[in-house]
Protein backbone atom coordinates (compact mmCIF):
# COMPACT_ATOMS: atom_id res chain seq x y z
CA UNK A 1 0.00 0.00 0.00
CA UNK A 2 1.63 3.50 -1.28
CA UNK A 3 1.73 5.72 2.09
CA UNK A 4 -0.56 8.83 1.83
CA UNK A 5 1.63 12.49 2.54
CA UNK A 6 0.20 14.33 5.82
CA UNK A 7 -2.48 17.05 5.11
CA UNK A 8 -0.89 20.18 3.15
CA UNK A 9 2.09 17.71 1.32
CA UNK A 10 1.88 16.88 -1.99
CA UNK A 11 1.98 13.66 -3.57
CA UNK A 12 4.80 11.21 -2.69
CA UNK A 13 6.82 9.77 -5.51
CA UNK A 14 5.81 5.89 -4.88
CA UNK A 15 9.57 5.03 -6.96
CA UNK A 16 11.09 6.67 -3.32
CA UNK A 17 8.42 5.25 -1.18
CA UNK A 18 10.20 2.71 0.09
CA UNK A 19 13.90 4.07 -0.02
CA UNK A 20 15.60 4.68 3.19
CA UNK A 21 15.76 8.17 4.81
CA UNK A 22 18.37 10.61 3.57
CA UNK A 23 20.96 11.06 6.13
CA UNK A 24 21.15 13.75 8.84
CA UNK A 25 22.55 17.16 7.49
CA UNK A 26 22.60 20.84 9.29
CA UNK A 27 25.64 19.81 11.66
CA UNK A 28 24.27 18.39 14.97
CA UNK A 29 21.36 18.69 14.10
CA UNK A 30 19.13 15.18 13.14
CA UNK A 31 17.69 16.56 9.73
CA UNK A 32 17.19 19.30 8.32
CA UNK A 33 15.31 22.65 8.87
CA UNK A 34 11.51 22.91 8.75
CA UNK A 35 11.26 23.55 5.05
CA UNK A 36 14.76 23.44 3.73
CA UNK A 37 15.25 20.82 0.64
CA UNK A 38 16.57 17.60 1.73
CA UNK A 39 20.42 17.09 1.47
CA UNK A 40 23.62 19.05 2.79
CA UNK A 41 23.53 22.48 2.80
CA UNK A 42 26.19 24.17 0.38
CA UNK A 43 29.47 23.56 1.00
CA UNK A 44 29.06 20.56 2.90
CA UNK A 45 30.40 17.63 1.13
CA UNK A 46 28.21 14.91 0.68
CA UNK A 47 27.94 11.91 3.27
CA UNK A 48 29.35 9.04 2.51
CA UNK A 49 28.54 5.11 3.09
CA UNK A 50 30.03 3.50 5.55
CA UNK A 51 32.86 0.97 4.07
CA UNK A 52 31.96 -2.65 4.44
CA UNK A 53 33.41 -4.52 7.28
CA UNK A 54 37.05 -6.45 6.58
CA UNK A 55 37.81 -9.79 7.52
CA UNK A 56 41.23 -10.23 7.17
CA UNK A 57 42.49 -13.21 5.19
CA UNK A 58 42.85 -16.64 6.65
CA UNK A 59 46.71 -17.00 7.49
CA UNK A 60 48.69 -19.00 5.38
CA UNK A 61 49.35 -23.05 6.50
CA UNK A 62 52.68 -23.60 8.38
CA UNK A 63 55.38 -24.49 6.55
CA UNK A 64 56.80 -28.06 7.62
CA UNK A 65 60.66 -27.18 7.81
CA UNK A 66 62.64 -30.00 6.17
CA UNK A 67 64.64 -31.42 9.82
CA UNK A 68 60.60 -31.46 10.99
CA UNK A 69 60.18 -34.20 8.26
CA UNK A 70 63.52 -36.32 8.76
CA UNK A 71 62.47 -36.31 12.17
CA UNK A 72 59.00 -37.50 11.04
CA UNK A 73 60.75 -39.90 8.71
CA UNK A 74 62.82 -41.87 10.81
CA UNK A 75 60.33 -42.26 13.45
CA UNK A 76 57.80 -43.81 11.44
CA UNK A 77 60.72 -46.08 10.22
CA UNK A 78 62.15 -46.93 13.45
CA UNK A 79 58.18 -47.74 14.43
CA UNK A 80 57.58 -50.22 11.01
CA UNK A 81 61.18 -51.84 11.69
CA UNK A 82 60.30 -52.51 15.22
CA UNK A 83 57.18 -54.27 14.59
CA UNK A 84 58.84 -56.36 11.59
CA UNK A 85 61.13 -57.07 14.15
CA UNK A 86 58.21 -58.50 16.48
CA UNK A 87 57.17 -60.57 14.27
CA UNK A 88 59.90 -62.05 12.71
CA UNK A 89 60.93 -62.78 16.58
CA UNK A 90 57.47 -64.36 16.79
CA UNK A 91 57.91 -66.81 13.95
CA UNK A 92 61.29 -67.52 14.94
CA UNK A 93 60.56 -68.95 18.22
CA UNK A 94 57.68 -70.80 16.31
CA UNK A 95 59.89 -72.03 14.00
CA UNK A 96 62.05 -73.00 17.23
CA UNK A 97 59.18 -74.37 18.93
CA UNK A 98 58.44 -76.49 15.81
CA UNK A 99 61.91 -77.85 14.92
CA UNK A 100 61.83 -78.94 19.14
CA UNK A 101 64.89 -76.90 19.81
CA UNK A 102 65.85 -77.41 23.41
CA UNK A 103 67.39 -74.47 25.39
CA UNK A 104 70.09 -74.47 27.81
CA UNK A 105 70.16 -72.90 30.83
CA UNK A 106 73.29 -72.42 32.87
CA UNK A 107 73.03 -73.02 36.24
CA UNK A 108 76.48 -73.13 37.74
CA UNK A 109 79.74 -72.31 35.78
CA UNK A 110 82.39 -74.04 35.55
CA UNK A 111 84.54 -76.53 33.06
CA UNK A 112 82.68 -76.63 29.86
CA UNK A 113 84.26 -79.98 29.56
CA UNK A 114 82.59 -81.76 32.66
CA UNK A 115 78.76 -80.39 32.51
CA UNK A 116 76.05 -82.16 34.40
CA UNK A 117 72.82 -81.79 32.31
CA UNK A 118 69.60 -81.13 34.34
CA UNK A 119 66.77 -82.74 32.64
CA UNK A 120 63.16 -82.36 34.38
CA UNK A 121 60.37 -84.50 34.05
CA UNK A 122 56.85 -82.87 35.23
CA UNK A 123 53.67 -82.56 35.38
CA UNK A 124 51.16 -85.69 34.28
CA UNK A 125 53.16 -88.37 32.33
CA UNK A 126 51.71 -88.90 28.90
CA UNK A 127 53.02 -89.97 25.53
CA UNK A 128 53.76 -86.40 25.05
CA UNK A 129 55.74 -86.51 28.17
CA UNK A 130 57.98 -88.57 27.08
CA UNK A 131 58.67 -87.55 23.45
CA UNK A 132 59.76 -84.24 25.11
CA UNK A 133 61.98 -85.97 27.64
CA UNK A 134 63.86 -87.78 24.57
CA UNK A 135 64.20 -84.53 22.58
CA UNK A 136 66.18 -83.24 25.99
CA UNK A 137 67.64 -86.22 26.62
CA UNK A 138 68.92 -87.20 22.89
CA UNK A 139 70.66 -83.96 23.23
CA UNK A 140 72.31 -84.39 25.96
CA UNK A 141 73.27 -88.26 24.90
CA UNK A 142 74.97 -86.46 22.05
CA UNK A 143 77.00 -83.81 23.55
CA UNK A 144 80.76 -85.47 24.41
CA UNK A 145 80.63 -82.64 27.30
CA UNK A 146 78.21 -84.46 29.74
CA UNK A 147 79.36 -86.26 32.48
CA UNK A 148 76.38 -87.13 34.16
CA UNK A 149 72.61 -86.41 34.01
CA UNK A 150 69.56 -85.25 37.01
CA UNK A 151 66.39 -86.23 36.61
CA UNK A 152 64.48 -83.07 38.49
CA UNK A 153 61.00 -85.06 39.14
CA UNK A 154 58.05 -83.55 39.64
CA UNK A 155 55.18 -85.68 38.91
CA UNK A 156 51.84 -87.67 40.08
CA UNK A 157 53.07 -90.42 37.74
CA UNK A 158 50.33 -90.80 34.93
CA UNK A 159 50.24 -93.17 31.85
CA UNK A 160 51.81 -97.08 32.03
CA UNK A 161 53.28 -96.92 29.16
CA UNK A 162 54.79 -93.65 28.91
CA UNK A 163 56.32 -94.12 32.16
CA UNK A 164 58.07 -96.87 31.54
CA UNK A 165 59.21 -95.36 28.28
CA UNK A 166 61.09 -92.66 30.06
CA UNK A 167 62.68 -95.95 32.39
CA UNK A 168 63.88 -97.12 29.34
CA UNK A 169 65.21 -94.40 27.54
CA UNK A 170 67.39 -93.45 30.89
CA UNK A 171 68.65 -96.63 30.76
CA UNK A 172 69.34 -96.30 26.73
CA UNK A 173 71.20 -92.97 27.82
CA UNK A 174 73.52 -94.95 30.19
CA UNK A 175 73.94 -97.28 27.93
CA UNK A 176 74.69 -94.83 24.96
CA UNK A 177 77.28 -92.73 27.34
CA UNK A 178 79.17 -95.98 28.29
CA UNK A 179 79.78 -96.90 24.38
CA UNK A 180 81.31 -93.99 23.96
CA UNK A 181 83.74 -94.56 26.87
CA UNK A 182 82.18 -92.26 28.91
CA UNK A 183 80.42 -93.62 32.74
CA UNK A 184 77.66 -91.37 33.12
CA UNK A 185 76.00 -91.54 36.43
CA UNK A 186 72.06 -90.58 36.56
CA UNK A 187 70.80 -89.14 40.01
CA UNK A 188 67.15 -88.51 40.92
CA UNK A 189 66.75 -85.23 42.25
CA UNK A 190 62.32 -85.06 43.64
CA UNK A 191 60.42 -82.04 44.18
CA UNK A 192 57.09 -82.21 46.01
CA UNK A 193 55.71 -85.29 43.87
CA UNK A 194 57.48 -88.23 42.90
CA UNK A 195 54.92 -90.51 43.20
CA UNK A 196 53.61 -93.80 40.83
CA UNK A 197 55.46 -92.81 37.85
CA UNK A 198 57.24 -90.75 39.41
CA UNK A 199 58.67 -93.25 41.47
CA UNK A 200 58.91 -95.57 38.48
CA UNK A 201 60.95 -93.05 36.31
CA UNK A 202 63.24 -92.29 39.39
CA UNK A 203 64.63 -96.12 39.36
CA UNK A 204 65.86 -95.71 36.69
CA UNK A 205 68.70 -93.67 39.11
CA UNK A 206 71.84 -94.59 40.15
CA UNK A 207 71.45 -92.09 43.67
CA UNK A 208 67.93 -90.62 44.40
CA UNK A 209 67.78 -87.49 46.62
CA UNK A 210 63.85 -86.31 48.13
CA UNK A 211 63.61 -83.04 49.45
CA UNK A 212 62.24 -83.13 53.28
CA UNK A 213 58.69 -82.01 51.88
CA UNK A 214 58.81 -84.81 49.24
CA UNK A 215 55.72 -87.40 48.56
CA UNK A 216 56.85 -90.16 47.10
CA UNK A 217 56.26 -94.12 46.81
CA UNK A 218 52.37 -95.16 45.61
CA UNK A 219 53.69 -97.61 43.92
CA UNK A 220 50.49 -99.62 42.40
CA UNK A 221 48.13 -99.54 39.34
CA UNK A 222 45.02 -97.69 39.13
CA UNK A 223 42.31 -97.87 36.35
CA UNK A 224 39.58 -95.04 36.65
CA UNK A 225 36.43 -96.98 35.79
CA UNK A 226 32.90 -95.89 35.90
CA UNK A 227 29.53 -98.02 35.59
CA UNK A 228 26.24 -96.00 35.17
CA UNK A 229 24.35 -99.25 34.09
CA UNK A 230 22.12 -98.54 36.74
CA UNK A 231 20.93 -94.83 35.85
CA UNK A 232 20.73 -96.12 32.21
CA UNK A 233 18.16 -98.50 33.33
CA UNK A 234 16.26 -95.86 35.08
CA UNK A 235 16.41 -93.79 31.68
CA UNK A 236 15.48 -96.16 29.92
CA UNK A 237 18.90 -96.47 27.89
CA UNK A 238 20.14 -99.60 26.56
CA UNK A 239 23.71 -100.26 25.32
CA UNK A 240 23.67 -102.19 21.74
CA UNK A 241 27.25 -102.08 20.82
CA UNK A 242 28.36 -105.30 18.65
CA UNK A 243 30.99 -107.50 19.01
CA UNK A 244 32.78 -109.57 17.19
CA UNK A 245 31.55 -113.46 16.97
CA UNK A 246 34.02 -115.03 19.78
CA UNK A 247 35.98 -112.17 21.14
CA UNK A 248 33.58 -112.66 24.10
CA UNK A 249 35.85 -110.26 25.92
CA UNK A 250 36.17 -107.34 23.44
CA UNK A 251 33.27 -105.05 25.21
CA UNK A 252 34.55 -106.34 29.18
CA UNK A 253 34.55 -103.01 31.21
CA UNK A 254 31.39 -101.69 29.64
CA UNK A 255 30.22 -98.45 31.79
CA UNK A 256 26.99 -98.82 30.30
CA UNK A 257 26.19 -102.91 31.58
CA UNK A 258 26.63 -104.21 34.95
CA UNK A 259 29.90 -106.02 35.18
CA UNK A 260 30.36 -109.75 35.52
CA UNK A 261 32.65 -111.81 37.71
CA UNK A 262 33.94 -112.79 34.53
CA UNK A 263 34.69 -109.44 33.52
CA UNK A 264 35.85 -108.46 36.67
CA UNK A 265 38.54 -111.18 36.82
CA UNK A 266 39.75 -110.42 33.19
CA UNK A 267 40.55 -107.24 33.80
CA UNK A 268 42.38 -107.74 37.08
CA UNK A 269 44.57 -109.75 35.97
CA UNK A 270 46.08 -107.27 33.17
CA UNK A 271 46.10 -104.75 36.07
CA UNK A 272 48.38 -107.61 38.29
CA UNK A 273 50.39 -108.47 35.59
CA UNK A 274 51.16 -104.51 35.35
CA UNK A 275 52.08 -104.06 39.06
CA UNK A 276 54.45 -107.13 38.81
CA UNK A 277 56.43 -105.14 36.53
CA UNK A 278 56.55 -102.15 38.68
CA UNK A 279 57.92 -104.19 41.13
CA UNK A 280 60.22 -105.86 39.13
CA UNK A 281 61.33 -102.01 38.30
CA UNK A 282 61.22 -101.40 42.27
CA UNK A 283 63.37 -103.87 43.09
CA UNK A 284 66.24 -103.87 40.04
CA UNK A 285 66.57 -100.06 40.93
CA UNK A 286 66.51 -100.11 44.43
CA UNK A 287 68.59 -103.50 44.90
CA UNK A 288 69.54 -104.09 48.50
CA UNK A 289 68.87 -100.49 49.74
CA UNK A 290 65.11 -101.57 50.40
CA UNK A 291 64.06 -102.69 53.70
CA UNK A 292 61.77 -105.12 53.90
CA UNK A 293 59.75 -107.13 51.18
CA UNK A 294 58.86 -105.53 48.26
CA UNK A 295 55.25 -106.83 48.99
CA UNK A 296 55.22 -105.20 52.49
CA UNK A 297 56.55 -101.48 50.63
CA UNK A 298 54.78 -101.99 47.14
CA UNK A 299 51.22 -101.32 48.54
CA UNK A 300 49.98 -98.25 47.22
CA UNK A 301 50.69 -96.37 50.25
CA UNK A 302 52.51 -92.89 49.37
CA UNK A 303 55.58 -91.95 51.89
CA UNK A 304 56.83 -89.07 53.09
CA UNK A 305 60.88 -88.41 52.59
CA UNK A 306 61.61 -89.50 56.34
CA UNK A 307 59.80 -93.13 55.68
CA UNK A 308 60.90 -93.15 52.04
CA UNK A 309 64.38 -93.00 53.69
CA UNK A 310 63.66 -96.03 56.24
CA UNK A 311 62.48 -97.93 53.31
CA UNK A 312 65.23 -97.79 51.43
CA UNK A 313 63.57 -96.34 48.34
CA UNK A 314 65.44 -92.73 48.55
CA UNK A 315 69.52 -92.40 49.32
CA UNK A 316 69.62 -88.76 50.76
CA UNK A 317 66.93 -86.42 52.11
CA UNK A 318 68.35 -82.89 50.17
CA UNK A 319 68.06 -80.59 47.31
CA UNK A 320 69.38 -80.27 43.79
CA UNK A 321 72.73 -78.79 45.22
CA UNK A 322 72.96 -82.58 46.51
CA UNK A 323 72.14 -83.68 43.75
CA UNK A 324 74.33 -81.84 42.28
CA UNK A 325 77.10 -82.56 44.20
CA UNK A 326 76.61 -86.41 44.47
CA UNK A 327 76.73 -86.88 40.65
CA UNK A 328 79.96 -84.73 40.49
CA UNK A 329 81.54 -87.06 42.80
CA UNK A 330 80.42 -90.38 41.03
CA UNK A 331 81.56 -88.61 37.62
CA UNK A 332 84.77 -88.05 39.07
CA UNK A 333 84.37 -84.24 38.22
CA UNK A 334 86.07 -81.53 39.85
CA UNK A 335 84.50 -78.52 38.66
CA UNK A 336 81.70 -79.39 37.44
CA UNK A 337 79.57 -77.31 34.92
CA UNK A 338 75.97 -76.97 35.29
CA UNK A 339 73.11 -76.66 32.88
CA UNK A 340 69.19 -77.13 32.84
CA UNK A 341 68.05 -78.54 29.25
CA UNK A 342 64.56 -77.76 28.36
CA UNK A 343 61.84 -77.34 25.41
CA UNK A 344 61.22 -73.38 24.76
CA UNK A 345 57.37 -72.79 24.94
CA UNK A 346 55.42 -73.03 21.54
CA UNK A 347 53.77 -70.40 19.87
CA UNK A 348 50.28 -71.53 21.17
CA UNK A 349 51.88 -71.25 24.61
CA UNK A 350 53.03 -67.78 24.10
CA UNK A 351 49.98 -66.41 22.45
CA UNK A 352 47.72 -67.97 25.36
CA UNK A 353 49.92 -66.59 28.12
CA UNK A 354 49.89 -63.40 26.80
CA UNK A 355 46.24 -63.05 25.96
CA UNK A 356 44.92 -65.08 28.19
CA UNK A 357 43.05 -67.41 25.63
CA UNK A 358 42.83 -71.02 26.27
CA UNK A 359 45.39 -73.38 25.45
CA UNK A 360 45.79 -75.13 21.61
CA UNK A 361 43.02 -77.29 22.05
CA UNK A 362 41.23 -76.64 24.67
CA UNK A 363 37.67 -75.36 24.25
CA UNK A 364 37.34 -72.60 26.65
CA UNK A 365 37.98 -71.87 30.19
CA UNK A 366 35.79 -72.77 33.38
CA UNK A 367 36.24 -70.77 36.69
CA UNK A 368 35.88 -72.93 39.75
CA UNK A 369 36.06 -71.68 43.02
CA UNK A 370 37.82 -68.72 42.50
CA UNK A 371 40.65 -70.68 40.10
CA UNK A 372 40.39 -70.50 36.32
CA UNK A 373 40.46 -73.88 34.82
CA UNK A 374 40.94 -74.61 31.39
CA UNK A 375 38.96 -77.17 29.63
CA UNK A 376 41.27 -79.71 27.28
CA UNK A 377 38.84 -81.84 25.48
CA UNK A 378 41.71 -83.99 24.81
CA UNK A 379 43.31 -84.35 28.11
CA UNK A 380 39.05 -84.90 29.25
CA UNK A 381 38.98 -88.35 26.47
CA UNK A 382 42.43 -89.64 27.71
CA UNK A 383 41.59 -89.82 31.49
CA UNK A 384 37.60 -90.70 30.91
CA UNK A 385 38.62 -93.86 28.67
CA UNK A 386 39.90 -96.39 31.03
CA UNK A 387 43.42 -97.47 30.98
CA UNK A 388 46.09 -98.73 33.31
CA UNK A 389 47.64 -95.47 35.08
CA UNK A 390 50.86 -95.49 37.62
CA UNK A 391 48.96 -92.31 39.05
CA UNK A 392 48.66 -91.04 42.77
CA UNK A 393 45.33 -89.74 42.74
CA UNK A 394 45.83 -87.78 46.35
CA UNK A 395 43.28 -90.05 47.70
Amino acid sequence: MVPQPPPGQGPIDPRGAFSPPPPPSGGPQFGPPHGAPPGPPPGYPPMMMPPPMFYPPPPPPPQRSFARGIFTTLAMSIFGLSIALNVYLLFATALMSGSKHVKEETLTEGNLNEEIAVVPVSGIIRGETYKEFDRIITQAEKDSNVKALILDVDTPGGEVGASDEIYQRILKFKSEKAKAGVTAPVVATMGSLATSGGYYVSCAADYIVAQPTTLTGNIGVIMPRYNVSKLCEKWGIEETTITSTGATFKNAGSMFQPETAEDRAYIQNLIDQTFAQFKTVVTTGRGTNLKGTIDSIANGKVYTANDAAKLGLIDKIGYLSDAVTKAAKMAGLSKEHVVRYEEPPSIFDILSSKSNLPAQGASGNLTVNGVNVTLDPKLIQEFTTPRMMYLWRGN
